[in-house]
């Protein structure tokens, strides 16, 4: 009797051994577990499993977004659509790591997770370039430019300033990227594919002085002298668009700066959350003119000009500025108007 209750008790106890349980149960392994659940792309929408779960499961994944994300050290990402914990969430997955943008309150909150064993290793940084290229002054695309819808996907490049040393490349993408290009995967442009790609410590490029009225200038020059190099194929498309991430303003009294319908910006995180959404749209053809302030105490959309502190933000694009996003990609720009800086200060 004593060596059963003995075995009763060991029984009893394996189970819950703490090594144990956080092997089985890490956030990380759930995640994939969900993502392994989903159907295959072809197959009919049955969003009624998915929203059974919702209450059960501190992870949902409903579906896999048409986004490939690079980090830098050749880290490839993927990005889905869920909720965690029971509220909307964008989830990017990249090497060992999870990170979930859940949006709360007209604002994202970043969780991250690491796969066990892997408590945030770091990749490292892109190689530098030579910038030996001489500079050279021309549009984003030259006058009468035509190319073939189809032949170019949307490439968002994002390069992190030098100032930016403290924030994480993962954390900045989750924070300000991840939740309105999944509205642009989902809402916006549902047949299209996207792609985002980071670089840090970029010689030239991410060590450019800014904070004055030349800055986009500077940042379109750079660019252009660093094309051959990177193969960024300024010159033949429309679809490729180049933000600098800064930690300071790019000129003065503005967060953010960007050429109307063209392929360069510049946005600081000390902006709004929507800073990033809102330079991107103005390169995509979105207008001030066209958002929206829903109420008095409500929230206001990505691209009005004017923030309010006692309004949150909508966390995504008007009615008008997603037609006016799905023209400007069908059509592109008009390559014979005059270049337009928008965002940036008035001269006095």
């Amino acid at each position: 009797m004593v060596a059963t209750s003995r075995l009763a008790v060991l029984l009893l106890v394996l189970p819950f051994h703490p090594a144990t349980a956080t092997a089985a149960t890490s956030m990380v392994e759930r995640f994939d577990a969900a993502v392994a659940r989903l159907p295959p792309e072809d197959a009919p929408a049955d969003d009624g499993p998915a929203r059974a779960r919702r209450s059960a499961a501190d992870v949902v994944v409903e579906r896999r977004l048409n986004i490939e994300v690079d980090f830098p050290g050749d880290v490839h990402g993927a990005m889905y659509g869920g909720f965690l914990h029971g509220e909307a969430a964008v989830f990017t997955r990249s090497g060992h790591h999870l990170d979930a943008t859940v949006m709360r309150d007209g604002d994202t909150r970043v969780m991250s997770f690491d796969e066990p064993g892997n408590g945030g290793a770091q990749a490292d940084p892109v190689s530098a370039g030579t910038g030996a290229e001489a500079m050279r002054v021309r549009r984003s695309v030259s006058p009468g430019h035509f190319e073939d819808p189809a032949a170019y996907s949307l490439h968002f490049y994002f390069f992190k300033h030098d100032d930016l040393v403290d924030s994480n490349v993962r954390v900045l993408h989750a924070r300000y990227v991840a939740w309105w290009m999944a509205d642009m995967a989902t809402h916006v442009l549902p047949v299209d594919r996207f792609r985002a790609s980071y670089a840090e410590r970029v010689r030239w490029l991410t060590s450019m002085p800014y904070g004055d009225a030349h800055s986009l200038d500077v940042f379109e020059r750079t660019l252009k002298a660093m094309d051959h190099t990177y193969g960024f194929d300024m010159d033949r498309t429309y679809k490729r668009k180049f933000v600098l991430l800064t930690a300071g303003r790019p000129m003065p009294g503005t967060s953010g700066v960007a050429f109307e319908g063209g392929n360069e910006a510049i946005a600081s995180i000390a902006g709004r959350t929507r800073i990033v959404a809102h330079e991107i749209g103005h390169m995509l053809g979105a207008a001030h003119l066209n958002a929206e302030t829903r109420g008095w105490w409500g929230c206001e959309t990505n691209m009005l000009s004017i923030s309010s502190t006692v309004r949150s933000d909508c966390l995504e694009y008007s009615a008008a500025n997603q037609r006016a996003m799905r023209s400007y990609m069908r059509h592109g720009p008009d390559t014979l108007a005059p270049r337009k800086m928008v965002d940036a200060p008035s001269p006095k």
